[in-house]
């Protein structure tokens, strides 16, 4: 195998790669579309927390382009959800929404086991580890702080503080400067397909795919394949590709 650089720093994804998201948003949201619009339909009202994260209409990838600011966003995607269940679209929901959302969301956050465990692994190992998120630098401390892992990590950059978000380039490479490492010596993790491994590959940094649950279809696979990105199923298995001569490989790179 023709060796790439050493990786030096390791740059992970904050939500669903360091704390499960996605079940507090599903139960928050569920939980503050009933307290708000109790006379809607039930069955929809069940599924509100999965409406709410599933953003149709792409509020969210439209901050991450940097294109609206976060409080816009989270305020449209409620809009769209109070025009699913039936409600009004002129009001603006939400503050209300968010009485109960928030500490409902914040308090069933939980960290994933593997998390600490990997960074600490890295750390003693001398690997500089950070973390890009496409969320506010405001929700990422309330969100670290709720899983336990504030203080944890040698640097965090969200959109707000780049300007710009994954998978655009510059949000890795500013990220890689403000850790001190050059994208040839950086390993992003992550759980988003387009944002994390494959924007990361494009950015000229080393990636992996974390795919904690189910089985990438086909095609999903032949990407990350196409640029030597392998697929680990926990942040376990970081520490062990970033390990003496495992971690000697790059984009373009096979990695064992």
């Amino acid at each position: 195998m023709l060796a790439g650089p050493r990786v030096e720093a390791v740059l992970l994804d904050a939500d669903d790669t360091l704390y499960d998201t996605r079940s507090a948003m599903h139960a928050a949201g569920a939980a503050a579309a009933r307290a708000l619009w109790p006379d809607a339909d039930p069955e929809r009202l069940a599924a509100a927390g999965v409406r709410f994260r599933s953003d149709p209409e792409g509020h969210f990838v439209a901050y991450s382009r940097g294109e609206i600011e976060f409080d816009e966003m989270r305020r449209a995607r409620v809009a769209e959800l109070a025009g699913w269940l039936g409600q009004s679209t002129e009001r603006d929901w939400w503050d209300g929404f968010e009485q109960t959302y928030e500490p409902a969301f914040l308090a069933g956050l939980r960290a994933f086991d593997d998390v600490a465990p990997a960074v600490e692994r890295l750390l003693a190992a001398g690997v500089v580890v950070g973390v890009l998120t496409n969320s506010s630098s405001t929700y990422t401390d309330r969100k670290m702080h709720a899983a336990g892992l504030a203080g944890l990590f040698d640097v965090v950059c969200t959109r707000d503080t780049l300007g710009f978000g994954k998978p655009d380039e510059r949000a890795f490479h500013e990220a890689c400067r403000r850790m001190g490492a050059l994208p040839a010596t950086t390993m992003h993790v992550g759980d988003e397909l387009a944002a994390d491994p494959l924007g990361a590959a494009e950015a000229g940094l080393a990636a992996a795919w974390l795919v904690r649950d189910g089985q990438p279809d086909e095609r999903a696979l032949r990407l990350v394949e196409a640029r030597k990105v392998p697929v680990v199923r926990s942040l376990a298995s970081v520490p062990e590709l970033v390990d003496g001569d495992a971690a000697r490989f790059g984009p373009g790179a096979a990695a064992r």
